[in-house]
């Protein structure tokens, strides 16, 4: 009878370790994740850990692929609901973890992700983005200097371009607001109210504050387009001209917050980012004009914000009112301003040249502010659409890349009220810049109405070279009206010495009465590309 208890206990023993052995090999192997048994799957050549019972967590910061541009070890959670935005803060400053910065407006918080290791924002019904650098437009010299020297410089203050106030409107009681590199005191500015705040460091009117400091000049102070405007200056980019797109969306809200009824944006980024996005929204919400600079690269897109289209681009023309080469192109782009050669105020006293897109914008800027303070009554919208009715057409008919909607011209201005002025221009003559060396290829030659009353006709005659002039009637144009004639000629060769040499003048029936003779005439000369 021993044996057989001994038996059965000895199978009994069995048993038992073998279902022991399923439940580990289910329960433990099988299902490492458990964190209540995840020491029994260590090596056991291994020294535990003294926390072993407690695994550190995975840091997310490690899983996160930051693209070109942007700014490392940061984010930026967006929140779609404010209770979770609040909640969120709450849980950071109870970890110990401050935001770096916030934006109440937009439900935004700007965080170090190391603060993802104490409290995930998923959990928050939230979005994440990036901040990305952002800076003002390169100087043009930098570019091509060959192509600048060849520029034809105003060599005149903004409000000697513009010829005196525009509508008698002295900006008075409008406020512009810069968001740039800051600005110095100069004597321009002594009768200019000026409210600064620095959010990139290095005081309003520390290093690199030069850039701010000419565009501010073109806008206000006694050489500006609107001398009484009021500034909000915000300094967005450092002593390098270099700041971040969350940093630029802070000074978009606290500038719209303070009341500005423009703001002057002279810098970029080739990133749609969500946090600019979203303070370009907000500004638009409340009525602001955002005006923007095209940006220097002579790419074939725009930057951001400029390229938004609730935000107003400006590309640069020198004094011949030709394109300034080294501006980026885009059908988009909606004036063309003076941008070479430009005379600001400089930051150590006296003035200095200013070109580049980031001058031509605060011309627009400038223009909109005075126009808005001598027209009370006038909303933003009816102050752009204004601007935008008396441009002068230039490249090709229509919208182009390089011209955008047209030239500003303040001589319209201020003449569109006065009836029955005559004034038919050639406005451009022009040969597609993809044009193929020695073929035939079409040069049109496009005519505009500048005047306030109907143009009932005039003739146009074209040449090319030595040739005869080609004659064409020009019909009816109503104010501001375009037309366009084509001609066909052989574009000189690669590697030729030729030029292709090409003039056109325009004539109403009755000559003395056209107000400005020397716009109905216009010469070009083109040259092949090497």
């Amino acid at each position: 009878m021993n044996w057989l208890r001994f038996l059965f206990t000895l199978l009994g023993l069995i048993i038992v370790g073998i279902v022991g052995w399923y439940y580990y090999d289910q329960h433990v192997i099988s299902n490492p994740s458990d964190s209540s048994d995840k020491v029994a799957t260590e090596p056991k050549n291994e020294k535990k850990s003294e926390t072993a019972d407690f695994p550190e967590l995975v840091d997310p910061s490690l899983f996160i692929q930051f693209p070109d541009g942007a700014i490392r070890d940061e984010l930026v959670i967006h929140f779609r609901d404010r209770a979770d935005y609040l909640k969120y803060l709450a849980a950071l400053a109870g970890a110990g973890y401050p935001p770096i910065g916030q934006i109440d407006e937009l439900l935004a918080v700007r965080i170090s992700t190391d603060s993802l290791k104490a409290v995930d924002p998923v959990l928050f019904e939230s979005e994440r983005s990036f901040s990305y650098l952002i800076e003002r437009p390169p100087a043009p010299v930098e570019i091509a200097p060959e192509a600048f020297a060849s520029l034809q410089a105003y060599g005149q203050s903004a409000r000697s371009i513009v010829g005196g106030l525009v509508d008698g409107g002295d900006g008075a009681g409008i406020l512009v607001g810069i968001l740039d590199s800051g600005i110095v005191p100069h004597a321009q500015f002594d009768d200019t109210y000026i409210v600064n705040i620095d959010i990139a460091g290095g005081g309003v009117a520390g290093p690199g504050a030069q850039h701010g400091t000419s565009v501010a000049s073109i806008i206000s102070g006694s050489e500006g387009i609107a001398p009484e405007a009021e500034l909000f200056v915000v300094r967005v980019l450092d002593d390098q001209g270099l700041g971040t797109s969350y940093d630029v969306a802070q000074g978009i809200i606290q500038a719209v917050d303070m009341g500005v009824d423009v703001l002057n944006m002279s810098l970029g980024v080739y990133q749609d980012v969500q946090i600019l996005r979203d303070a370009i929204s907000y500004a638009n919400q409340q009525g602001v004009i955002l005006v923007a600079a095209a940006g220097n690269d002579a790419y074939a897109q725009l930057p951001f914000p400029a390229a938004y289209p609730s935000v107003l681009s400006v590309t640069a023309v020198d004094a011949k009112g030709q394109q300034a080469l080294f501006p980026n192109q885009s059908k988009s782009i909606d004036f063309a301003a003076p941008g070479v050669g430009i005379v600001t105020a400089n930051e150590e006293g006296g003035t200095i040249p200013f070109s580049g897109t980031s001058a031509a914008a605060p011309f627009v800027s400038g223009t909109l502010a005075a126009m808005l303070s001598a027209n009370t009554n006038m909303s933003s919208q009816q102050a752009v659409q204004l601007l935008q009715r008396y441009l002068n057409e230039a490249g090709s008919s229509g919208p182009d890349p390089v011209y955008g909607a047209g030239l500003i011209d303040w001589d319209r201005l201020r003449e569109r009220g006065q009836p029955g002025l005559l004034d038919v221009a050639v406005a451009d003559i022009h040969l597609a810049s993809d044009a193929t060396p020695g073929t035939m290829m079409p040069i049109e030659v496009t005519v505009q109405n500048r005047g306030t009353s109907w143009l009932a006709s005039a003739d146009l005659e074209v040449i090319l070279g030595e040739d005869e002039p080609m004659a064409f009637t020009v019909g009816s144009l109503s104010p501001g009206q375009i037309t366009s004639r084509k001609v066909f000629t052989q574009v000189p060769s690669l590697g030729s010495d030729e030029t292709l040499q090409i003039a056109a003048r325009v004539l109403p029936p009755e000559v003395e009465s056209d107000i400005r003779l020397q716009n109905n005439l216009k010469a070009v000369t083109y040259r092949p590309r090497n």
